[in-house]
C-alpha cells in the first residue's frame, strides 16, 4: 500500500493529537499558564509539524492499518467451521488438507476476473491445499450476471462435481473479463451462451432455485460479520488448527507470491 493511502483514513486521527500535543507545549512554554489559542495558530503548529516529520503521519497509518487486519482476523477464527463448509460451498482440493484459501467474489468483479489465473495457477502448485470458492455477487442489484453466474455455479457445483466447477468459473470469469476489456456489457445472452458452450445449463427447479438463494444469503452474511466489504477478499487459515497468528486476510487481488507466502504461514513456515 502506498504512503498516499496510509494519509487518508489516519490524517483526522493523528492531526488531532498533534494539535492536543502542540497546545500542550504551548502551555508548558508558557510556565504553565493556560493561555488560549486560536484554530489558525493551532493549525499553523500541526501543519509546520507534518511538514517537518510527514513519516510519522505514514507510520502511523500503517500501525492502524495492521491493528485493524489483526481484529479482522481474530473475528474470523470462530467462523472456521462455516468457512470449511463442503456441502453447499463449491471447493476443490483433497479431503485432508491442512491449509484453506477461502475466495469470496463476485463474477461481475473485474477484480475477482483478473486474480482467476492466479488462483488457478496456485491451485496447480500447491499440495495438501484446499480451496473455497464463495458465491459473494455484491453487484447483484444491478447486474444480473453477478446473481445468475453465482446461482449457477452453485448449480454446476451439486450437478456435476467439483471438476466441472473449476471449469465453468474459469470460463465464466475469463469471458466477462474479454468483455469488460473491451468496454461491452457482459448480458445474460452472452453469459448463457458461455455456460452452454461449457456443457452445462442454468436451468432449474423451483427447489434448487430456493436452495441456491439460502446459500448466496448465508454467504453475505457471512462476509458481513466477517468484515468482507468487497471483492475478491481472500482468507487463508490453517484448517486443522486454526490461529490468528497463522491466519491472513487479504482484502482485494493478490499475486501468487502473496497467496503462497499466506499459505506457507497458515501451515507454520
Amino acid at each position: 500500500m502506498s504512503s498516499i493511502k496510509y494519509l487518508k483514513p489516519v490524517a483526522s486521527v493523528l492531526i488531532t493529537s498533534l494539535i492536543a500535543s502542540a497546545a500542550a507545549v504551548y502551555v508548558s512554554s508558557q510556565y504553565l499558564q493556560p493561555k488560549a489559542m486560536s484554530e489558525d495558530e493551532i493549525g499553523r503548529i500541526a501543519a509546520s509539524y507534518l511538514i517537518k516529520h510527514p513519516d510519522n503521519l505514514v507510520e502511523a497509518g500503517k500501525a492502524l492499518e495492521n491493528r485493524k487486519v489483526s481484529s479482522t482476523v481474530e473475528r474470523m477464527l470462530p467462523y472456521a467451521p462455516a468457512l470449511f463448509e463442503t456441502k453447499e460451498t463449491p471447493n476443490i482440493g483433497p479431503e485432508n488438507a491442512d491449509v484453506a484459501v477461502i475466495e469470496f467474489f463476485d463474477y461481475q468483479c473485474i477484480y475477482c476476473m483478473r486474480v482467476t489465473p492466479v488462483v488457478e495457477t496456485v491451485m496447480n502448485q500447491s499440495q495438501g491445499v484446499k480451496f473455497f470458492f464463495k458465491e459473494f455477487p455484491i453487484f447483484a442489484g444491478t447486474k444480473p450476471v453477478s446473481a445468475m453466474g453465482a446461482a449457477t455455479g452453485l448449480h454446476v457445483y451439486q450437478t456435476f462435481g467439483p471438476d466441472a466447477y473449476r471449469k465453468y468459473h474459469n470460463n465464466i470469469m475469463a469471458s466477462a473479463h474479454t468483455f469488460a476489456t473491451t468496454q461491452r456489457n457482459f448480458q445474460m445472452d452472452d453469459f448463457n451462451l458461455v455456460v452452454e458452450k461449457s456443457g452445462f445449463n442454468s436451468t432449474f427447479s423451483d427447489k434448487e432455485k430456493a436452495r441456491y438463494e439460502s446459500v448466496i444469503s448465508s454467504n453475505m452474511q457471512l462476509g458481513e460479520a466477517l468484515g468482507v466489504t468487497g471483492t475478491p477478499g481472500f482468507i487463508i487459515m490453517n484448517m486443522k488448527k486454526p490461529t490468528a497468528e497463522s491466519t491472513s486476510f487479504i482484502p482485494g487481488a493478490a499475486d501468487a507470491a502473496t497467496l503462497q507466502e499466506a499459505i506457507s504461514k497458515a501451515r507454520g513456515i
